[in-house]
């Protein structure tokens, strides 16, 4: 099959998968250290496999992975707030310790006159 006609019936899963706005890029390449990749920015599939019936393997596998992200988005939102939650509480308490660190150096200065 050609990759033009890849390519094709790859767009005509998505869409059928809720997905329709990405695109698929078939590229076979035997030197890509890797199948396939997924680009969430620009919303492209590339497949690097030469075989068609790799091809497809790869593409589920992406699809795959596309949709899981979405549904583990609400978790890596609320891991990110937890992080900056505790480095706001971390940032108060070094800027305190720090402030009290004058107060500390001006007492052995006065203790050591």
């Amino acid at each position: 099959m050609s990759e033009c006609r890849f390519e094709e019936r790859a767009k005509n899963a998505l869409t059928h998968l809720g997905l329709g706005q990405w695109r698929v890029s078939w590229l076979p390449d035997p030197l890509k250290p890797i199948r396939g990749k997924a680009l969430s920015k620009i919303q492209v599939i590339y497949i690097y496999d030469e075989d068609e019936e790799a091809a497809w393997s790869t593409l589920i596998h992406e699809i795959v992975e596309i949709k899981l992200r979405s549904t583990l988005r609400p978790y890596r939102i609320l891991v990110n707030k937890l992080i900056e939650g505790y480095q706001e509480i971390t940032d108060g308490d070094k800027d305190r310790f720090i402030e009290s660190l004058s107060e500390v150096f001006e007492f052995a200065r006065a203790s050591a006159t």
